[in-house]
């Protein structure tokens, strides 16, 4: 099964005001970038088939973007439930382990590191808000 990315935000909204882990905008678009591409290398499934693109700031889906950009910089305080099927719950929880305790900006270097899907699409500004294609994103992966 796949989701709407704005679920999968819902989601990882809720697990992280639950564990008491705020997440601003700009480190959910991180984490929402991180977890597509580790419930991927999992599961060999999309975990959503939003676009994801390129941004000054790192990779981002404008809808969960512009869905939470009230917040600005602060943490999103909005709790929803989301549809997320028990088994795939299972799957993003142990993965927002993995990404939950680093800041914004240690997420938004990473996803910015040299030959990255962002780096080959943003082109220093060049494909700024550009769609990063997800065979991209596929064919960078290292297991």
């Amino acid at each position: 099964m796949w989701y709407d990315a704005l679920e999968v935000a819902k989601y990882i909204i809720a697990v992280c005001t639950l564990r008491q882990k705020p997440i601003s905008n700009l480190k959910l678009q991180n984490v929402l970038y991180f977890v597509w591409i580790d419930f991927y290398k999992k599961t060999g499934r999309k975990l959503f088939f939003d676009n994801i693109c390129a941004w000054q700031f790192g990779p981002v889906v404008p809808i969960v973007y512009y869905e939470y950009c009230p917040y600005a910089g602060r943490s999103i305080t909005r709790y929803e439930s989301a549809q997320i099927e028990n088994c795939d719950e299972e799957i993003i929880d142990e993965i927002l382990e993995r990404y939950m305790d680093a800041s914004a900006y240690e997420l938004v270097d990473r996803s910015h590191a040299q030959g990255s899907p962002w780096d080959i699409i943003y082109q220093d500004g060049n494909g700024n808000r550009d769609v990063i294609p997800f065979s991209l994103v596929i064919s960078q992966m290292t297991v």
